[in-house]
């Protein structure tokens, strides 16, 4: 992640958490958190994102949810 507008944006996103918690405003460290990850995300190459998500989805439908009995 070499653009520095990116660089930036997370450090500010990241600041704003890290303050969040030493303040005990969890909800609010939370949704900072959340903004960090999903400038983040926003950075990555497409194709790797939609790779993750389809092993994502696979792995959601073999795994067994409550009321499901293993195979």
């Amino acid at each position: 992640m070499s653009d520095p507008r990116v660089v930036s944006r997370l450090q500010e996103a990241s600041r704003k958490a890290r303050a969040a918690e030493a303040s005990g405003e969890d909800v609010a460290a939370g949704e900072a958190w959340r903004r960090y990850r999903l400038i983040r995300d926003a950075a990555r190459d497409p194709d790797e994102l939609l790779a993750e998500g389809i092993v994502l989805s696979q792995i959601k439908i073999e795994t067994p949810g409550p009321g499901r009995a293993l195979r």
